[in-house]
């Protein structure tokens, strides 16, 4: 969320029973021209975050340890574009960063055992 923060917006896509992102300034129930629903049934909860520098603490104590068991599908675009997609509770083969995200921050997420492997660029 860092690397992608500023000018930016995350969504969220699952059951936020519990879950408290609806409380954060900002946060919009409805999909924007980069950030769609990708389950159109049962129809999930959905909400759009504005993502800033500074504003990932707030965003995880929101979710708590929802991540990936009652949260399906995480997008998150910057400047209109989508850079980031982790979809099906972050299943392996559905994790995918947009073309302008950075080689070298990808690499560390290798290395450091957060992905398994360079993801597929849309």
């Amino acid at each position: 969320m860092d690397e992608l923060a500023g000018d930016a917006h995350i969504s969220f896509e699952g059951n936020f029973n519990g879950i408290r992102l609806l409380a954060i300034p900002g946060v919009v129930e409805e999909e924007t021209v980069a950030l769609k629903r990708n389950t159109s049934w049962p129809k999930q909860d959905f909400a759009v975050v504005p993502l800033e520098a500074g504003s990932s603490e707030m965003i995880l104590a929101a979710i708590g340890g929802a991540l990936p068991r009652k949260i399906i599908h995480v997008q998150i675009e910057k400047g209109g574009l989508l850079l980031f997609g982790a979809y099906d509770q972050f299943q392996p083969g559905c994790i995918h960063f947009g073309s302008t995200v950075n080689r070298q921050f990808l690499e560390a997420l290798v290395s450091q055992g957060v992905i398994a492997q360079i993801p597929i660029f849309r």
